[in-house]
């Protein structure tokens, strides 16, 4: 996709997400930063909805469940 859609960058990753493999770390972690920017509460639950699934016991779950839990704090006060 090129900016030249002008489709705001928001909007784009949002749609990105969409397509993201649910119960997979880099999908955890994008969801989470994804919820933090768009202050989007919907998003932070689909991000907690997929931390479920994660491979327990990895670097790459406890990397993905900090950011979720810095999401967390960050939108704590709009959940």
């Amino acid at each position: 996709m090129s900016r030249s859609e002008g489709r705001p960058t928001l909007v784009r990753a949002t749609d990105a997400a969409a397509g993201l493999k649910s119960g997979t770390w880099e999908s955890v972690h994008a969801l989470a930063v994804l919820a933090m920017v768009s202050r989007d509460s919907s998003v932070l639950e689909r991000a907690h909805t997929t931390a479920a699934g994660l491979k327990p016991g990895t670097w790459e779950s406890v990397v993905a469940l900090a950011r979720l839990a810095e999401a967390e704090q960050d939108l704590g006060s709009i959940a």
